[in-house]
């Protein structure tokens, strides 16, 4: 059931490349292609960052204000940006530029 006057449509996410990087945590930048209800959209610069103890982090990309501080360029729902960032991280793991972790959860 959903509210009166909200909407659903199809999203499809597709990774349009992968290029390894090396500088600092950055190990990866991509882009991909959101296809919201036949409405394309590219975003480049997804960041695939390196974080401890063993980890990655997808970012999408970021950019600085007026005032010099660190601001993400592109805002998604929730609905979209985790699922995106997971398509990514597959991506990597398909690539050989990151490894799946499994927790205890996974294992059981």
């Amino acid at each position: 059931m959903q509210p009166e006057g909200s909407e659903t449509g199809a999203v499809s996410i597709t990774v349009l490349s992968v290029k390894p990087m090396r500088s600092g945590k950055l190990f990866a930048l991509a882009s991909v292609e959101l296809d919201i209800d036949g409405v394309r959209i590219e975003i480049h610069g997804i960041r695939a960052l390196r974080v401890d103890p063993v980890g990655t982090r997808i970012e999408l990309p970021k950019f600085r204000d007026a005032n010099g501080l660190l601001r993400t360029a592109v805002v998604l729902p929730e609905e979209v940006r985790a699922p995106m960032g997971d398509i990514v991280l597959d991506t990597l793991i398909d690539r050989g530029l990151a490894v799946r972790r499994f927790s205890a959860a996974d294992s059981a």
